[in-house]
């Protein structure tokens, strides 16, 4: 395959990396998952494990929340594994990878600052006309274009133009950074499960870490069998809780009421549910979620408003700014869903409110979303995946497969229930989540798994061996050796509760602790330490 097809064809994974952070958010654009399918384009899906495995640990519990846009982790996955087979060197490919992530950072910002607040004028416009067809044209396909001339292009120009010369400078850099980038490569898990310990909420659960520690360092036992022992943890604390969620009573639905005036089937609903993938598609500075919200209210307020100025008006009540996170939106769009719907049948209902209680929900349904699926679930599910790939000495993609299959069986899944039981439940739905303590719960479960799985990264995500002996009397002994014997994975153990120190206490930026990390490597190299 020639260059300019291997090209074009990373550049399309990423621009479809991009879209699926838009539409489908199935975690395609993790760069676990775009590395290894840059490595099966260029014929090396070995190199393209290894480069999405250290980046997807870089930014392994990095959450996009609120409007802050972290380095990009999509684009450098991708360009950084393209170089990286492009050139035959892993070392290359990832140490451009946090630089090419600053470029990414500047593009999303670039893109949400200038074109989508012009598309989202042009959806303003659409809204008042009431006319779904541009609507749509302004929040899906336009913006879509954008993600490719914005992401796929600068990739495809980085890769195509860019291969020669990487490979001209590799033939000048000495042996010892390359193998001093490998061995800070080692060490870079440690700040993305140091990550992620500082964003578990619940730090009474640490002694799920050393119960992780223990069975992975002590007595052998892989990622798989360490996430079984979490399910455990979690089952045994599930178990002892039973008894006093046994005593919350929940609101009920009046289901006969309902049925009186509802129009809206489950047709109805199922396209609401595909017209809502793209929740975040073009999101301005300005307005973040609101063009993929109006977009998938369109159905319901298409079929529940007959008069075409009243539909007007509530095409426009949805062009409000709205932000949270994207699963989670699902329910905010099936309350809303109802609410309309009485509106026009009954007109019972204030339509100040509707908007007003998308406004109340917004933060406890970004806070649950934010900390179970993209601060708890993706950062294990990916360091299981990492650790997979890592074990299968870079061969195997069941890692990447299997993180994909289950973020994206998630994903739908809350989206589904989002939009058909908020609608069927509406506000009583939301209001038995947060009784009796269950959100807390909820996140007391989470600390619990995360914290176990933790514990067991040390032994599968941080690796560094010192190469350093000493003479006792005619035997000489490797001081790694001696360290084993002590504690297995004592300096890998050590290096993580620095980095969480330094995340968690001290506020250290963590591009810094990367760059540390790199450079750390570099030294111990050129010390003859490692």
């Amino acid at each position: 395959m020639n260059l300019f097809l291997q090209a074009l064809l990373t550049s399309i994974i990423v621009w479809v990396g991009f879209l699926d952070k838009a539409f489908l958010h199935t975690f395609f654009y993790r760069p676990i998952v775009i590395g290894p399918m840059v490595g099966l384009v260029f014929g090396d899906l070995s190199t393209g494990l290894e480069v999405g495995a250290a980046v997807e640990l870089m930014f392994l519990a990095v959450i996009f929340v609120g409007t802050a846009i972290p380095p990009d982790e999509t684009i450098s996955a991708g360009l950084a594994a393209a170089l990286a087979c492009a050139t035959g060197s892993v070392e290359v490919g990832i140490a451009t990878a946090l630089p090419i992530s600053f470029v990414g950072q500047i593009f999303r910002q670039t893109r949400n600052s200038t074109i989508y607040e012009i598309t989202q004028r042009q959806v303003d416009k659409a809204a008042a006309e009431a006319n779904p067809k541009k609507v749509i044209l302004w929040t899906s396909i336009i913006p879509s274009i954008f993600e490719y001339l914005f992401f796929g292009l600068p990739v495809f120009v980085g890769v195509y133009f860019g291969a020669s010369y990487v490979q001209s400078f590799i033939d000048f850099i000495p042996t010892w950074l390359i193998d001093g980038i490998s061995a800070g490569t080692g060490l870079l898990g440690a700040v993305g499960v140091a990550l992620l310990l500082g964003s578990v909420k619940d730090k009474s659960s640490w002694p799920y870490f050393i119960v992780g520690f223990v069975f992975a360092s002590y007595l052998g036992v892989n990622m798989i069998g360490v996430a079984l022992i979490a399910i455990v943890c979690v089952a045994m604390n599930y178990y002892a809780d039973k008894k006093a969620m046994a005593d919350v009573v929940y609101e009920e639905v009046d289901d006969e009421e309902a049925k009186s005036y509802r129009v809206i089937t489950k047709k109805d609903l199922w396209r609401t549910f595909r017209y809502a993938l793209a929740i975040e598609s073009g999101n301005c500075t300005t307005r973040q979620e609101a063009d993929g919200f109006l977009q998938g209210m369109i159905p319901v307020l298409d079929k529940v408003y007959e008069d075409k100025e009243e539909r007007a008006e509530a095409y426009q009540r949805h062009c409000e700014l709205f932000l949270t996170e994207g699963r989670m939106a699902s329910f905010c769009i099936g309350i809303s869903c109802a609410m309309e719907e009485r509106n026009a049948k009954v007109g019972d209902i204030d339509v100040d409110s509707i908007n007003s209680i998308k406004v109340a929900l917004m933060g406890p349904l970004a806070g649950v979303g934010d900390s179970l699926i993209h601060g708890t679930l993706r950062p294990i599910m990916a360091g299981l995946a990492c650790s997979m790939a890592a074990a299968s000495n870079y061969t195997s993609a069941i890692g990447p497969i299997l993180f994909f299959l289950v973020m994206t069986i998630v994903g739908m899944t809350v989206r589904y229930i989002g939009i058909f039981k908020g609608y069927e439940g509406g506000l009583a739905l939301v209001s038995n989540l947060q009784q009796g303590g269950m959100l807390d719960r909820l996140t007391k479960y989470a600390g619990i798994a995360a914290f176990t799985v933790c514990g067991g990264f040390i032994s599968a995500l941080v690796y560094v061996t010192l190469n350093v002996s000493y003479t006792q009397g005619d035997t000489v002994v490797a001081l790694q050796e001696v360290l084993d014997g002590l504690m297995p994975n004592l300096i890998p153990l050590l290096y993580t509760l620095l980095m969480y120190y330094l995340i968690d206490k001290k506020k250290v930026n963590i591009i810094l602790l990367m760059v540390f990390t790199i450079v750390l490597g570099i030294l111990g190299v050129v010390a003859g330490i490692l």
